[in-house]
């Protein structure tokens, strides 16, 4: 085998073994307020109708969302147990062009107003808390929030709470039990919109409706980096590689 082959079989390799795509997963009709650039996809396995899907669990294409509520003030504590959150329903509304992801802690079959995204209902012991438990390590790089069916998240507390209490929080887990806070203190999206992080890849993720305001929200889009794992063959195109480097280099 000559250098050049050597090299370029190498080249190929890692590249391909260190290639990753980007997804953005959009839960809403996205026909509303700034659109967003991705797929707009309906979760599987749960039940169908008003929100649209509800049940346990939602499954996606490169993950499933479970979730449930706070029973002590652990999701502002920086660090919590999954096994201290009661689950319930959940739910994916489609067709308002503000919705996405909610938790439905006040009613079973997520009916009425109980399939939002809720912080600080019955005091911090209600927050609410979505998991996102991916197939394969990702990056997490974006989360979208939309209002109380409106672009940009909102208060339901009256005059007495503003917008400014709409705060929220996005953890990750090694195991998928202990969770561990992204940011220091609860913030506030940007342009009441989103919040970006560089965390690491994992593949368990939540996000958390906290703050001491009370609001209501959805999850509108995620946007993750998966990270490629070398199948059998790359590995041994590399080593083929970096046999073609060994050989090339005793000839010289």
């Amino acid at each position: 085998m000559n250098r050049y082959l050597a090299s370029t079989v190498l080249a190929a390799s890692l590249s391909v073994a260190a290639f990753s795509a980007q997804a953005a997963i959009i839960f809403d009709g996205n026909n509303g307020g700034i659109a967003k650039v991705g797929t707009v996809e309906t979760a599987s396995g749960a039940n169908t109708g008003n929100p649209d899907v509800w049940g346990p669990v939602l499954s996606f294409s490169d993950f499933d969302v479970m979730g449930g509520y706070s029973v002590n003030d652990n999701l502002n504590r920086g660090a919590f147990d999954r096994a201290d959150i009661v689950m319930t329903n959940i739910d994916q509304d489609l067709s308002p062009q503000h919705g996405g992801l909610g938790v439905c802690s006040e009613d079973p079959n997520c009916a009425g107003s109980s399939d939002g995204f809720s912080s600080n209902v019955n005091g911090y012991k209600s927050d609410e808390i979505l998991f996102f438990d991916f197939d394969a390590l990702v990056s997490l790089n974006t989360v979208w929030f939309n209002g109380d069916h409106s672009e940009t998240v909102d208060s339901d507390g009256g005059p007495m709470y503003e917008r400014s209490e709409s705060l929220f929080n996005i953890y990750y887990s090694e195991d998928g039990s202990d969770y561990i806070n992204v940011y220091s203190n609860q913030l506030l999206p940007t342009n009441l919109d989103f919040l970006s992080l560089d965390a690491g890849s994992y593949r368990y993720w939540a996000v958390a409706a906290s703050g001491w305001g009370k609001h209501s929200s959805y999850v509108e889009a995620i946007d993750y980096s998966p990270v490629s794992v070398p199948e059998p063959s790359i590995w041994a195109l590399m080593g083929l590689g970096l046999l073609g480097f060994g050989v090339a280099r005793r000839r010289r």
